[in-house]
């Protein structure tokens, strides 16, 4: 029992560390959006740079972070538990080799046809018009971003499979840097800025592979080109990963649609979904990704030796601490979506349309947050087991109600219907899996007492959202200028974590109380230090 405790303890651990990181990149993807904005608007530019940005990005997940990830890890712990280090550098190794030729050819084809994947990806822009030629020039040069971002993705499943979480995880704040320093000193002098930014993406995915060399040398876990490219834990990973790309992507194979079909809705609705998806990914990315990325190795240990109680007990807490995190992170996006968009993007030719538009898609993006993490922690359990095939049928499930969705509520609600589809598509997704898992696992799984964990968070989360929209609601958010925004914005924002701590402590949520233990034991630790040092 201690065992499980320590493994609990240290989970959370790397968790932090993940979400540490993933907080500091986020911090600057918010600041690279808000040059974005700044720089080009909602104009057709802005338009063309996200549908070509997102082509490269649906690849990184199917071949990358998430498939790729997913499949790789529980393999790859268990050769290195079983089998020792040298062995997992001989399997990591071919798998480098077939990932390198297989990116290879994908990337000569989006650049030979890239304007044949423009026109599937956004039938409603004209074959003719400006915005469609200038998404195929930055396809093409976006093209190669995906063979630097899915060898990344290697490193960081090699570095997490040995439990160095840190490294992987600040990768990803190098993109942001470099598209922000080529927004600011190269974009203004091209004859189309926005090529700019194209090449700082191209820049930040080899900072992403370079900055993993250090940690991977010192363990001596550098993958390399092999002749023996295939053997029995690539053939293991290659039967994973289709299910698994499918699985992992379905939100960003679901954004692909979002982004065909608003393709034609108004100018502008692309990217108010791209800012609203990116607020909502804010707390997707610091708590979500990094307790699922924090998991897996973990469960895969679990389940990889035998030990199936701890297992479904992980899985249980991980989804308790999903709630006490993801209510209140979708209650506050709720409660202050006008004031946060406007503060980080309303000026210069983002104006007071946009900060509404990309407020509605914010709005319906975030209803989804619970369920999207929830579906990665349900996704990590299934591919620990090296089951890929029942997250490839809840994905399938969830696209073709995506695509329903989306041509239901397009008409009356323009693109925040489309924000609102992928969300309830979450729901569904996450639903599926769970009944999946407690037919697989039986009702054992629920021995933490997630769900009541989850309706004592959701309590709390009310109401703070009620505190924090109450006090938002006074004011004229776009009538004020950018330093009145901020420090408004701060000030709802600290009432809403007060009221939602208290509310949490007088609950007794799980998560606060593990908080507040910790908190004490600290100031005990510090308080008896300072009594021996006098």
């Amino acid at each position: 029992m201690k065992g499980h405790v320590s493994e609990r303890s240290s989970m959370v651990k790397a968790a932090g560390i993940v979400g540490g990181a993933t907080f500091v990149s986020r911090v600057l993807g918010l600041c690279r959006d808000a040059v974005m904005a700044f720089l080009f608007g909602a104009a057709s530019s802005a338009d063309a740079f996200y549908v070509a940005f997102r082509i490269p990005n649906l690849m990184r997940q199917l071949f990358g972070e998430g498939a790729l990830a997913a499949s790789f890890v529980p393999v790859y712990t268990d050769i290195l538990e079983h089998r020792g280090p040298e062995e997992a550098k001989k399997f990591s190794s071919g798998l480098f080799t077939l990932l390198v030729a297989v990116l290879s050819v994908l990337t000569a084809g989006m650049i030979l046809f890239a304007p044949q994947v423009v026109r599937l990806v956004a039938w409603g822009f004209d074959p003719g018009s400006d915005i469609f030629l200038r998404t195929v020039v930055l396809t093409r040069w976006l093209a190669p971003y995906m063979m630097f971002i899915c060898v990344a993705a290697l490193g960081m499943g090699i570095l997490n499979a040995r439990r160095h979480f840190l490294t992987p995880a600040l990768a990803p704040a190098l993109l942001n840097v470099s598209i922000i320093i080529f927004a600011l000193l190269v974009s203004p002098g091209l004859a189309d800025p926005i090529v700019g930014i194209a090449w700082g993406v191209l820049v930040g995915g080899i900072l992403q592979v370079l900055i993993q060399w250090g940690p991977l040398k010192a363990r001596d876990a550098i993958p390399s080109l092999s002749l023996k490219v295939v053997s029995p834990g690539v053939r293991r990973v290659a039967v994973m990963m289709g299910p698994a790309a499918l699985g992992v992507a379905v939100y960003q194979v679901n954004m692909v649609v979002d982004t065909l079909i608003a393709s034609f809705l108004p100018a502008g609705s692309i990217t108010y979904l791209w800012y609203g998806n990116r607020l909502m990914q804010f707390p997707l990315g610091v708590f979500g990704i990094a307790l699922a990325t924090a998991a897996l190795p973990t469960l895969s240990a679990q389940f990889s030796g035998g030990r199936f109680d701890d297992f479904s007990q992980t899985v249980s807490f991980s989804l308790s601490l999903t709630a006490f995190i993801g209510f209140p992170a979708a209650l506050g996006l709720i409660a202050l979506r006008e004031p946060i968009i406007a503060t980080l993007f309303a000026r210069g030719a983002f104006v007071g349309k946009d900060v509404i538009g990309a407020a509605a898609a914010l709005l319906f993006y975030s209803v989804g947050i619970p369920f999207f993490i929830g579906v990665k922690i349900m996704g990590r359990a299934f591919f620990a087991m090296e089951d890929t095939r029942t997250p490839f049928a809840g994905a399938s499930l969830a696209m073709a109600a995506n695509v329903l969705l989306n041509l239901l509520l397009m008409g009356p609600m323009l693109h925040a219907g489309l924000a609102l589809a992928t969300s309830l598509a979450s729901v569904l997704n996450f639903g599926f899996l769970a009944i999946r898992f407690t037919i697989r696992r039986g009702k054992s799984w629920m021995t933490g007492g997630f769900l009541r964990e989850a309706a004592k968070s959701f309590m709390a989360a009310i109401l703070m959202f009620g505190a924090a929209s109450s006090i938002s609601g006074r004011y004229d958010w776009l009538a004020m200028g950018t330093p009145a925004r901020a420090a408004g914005l701060l000030g709802c924002m600290a009432l809403g974590i007060i009221v939602y701590s208290i509310a949490a402590l007088a609950l007794r949520c799980e998560g606060a109380m593990d908080i507040k233990g910790k908190l004490v034991s600290r100031i005990d630790d510090f308080v008896k230090s300072h009594r021996r040092s006098h």
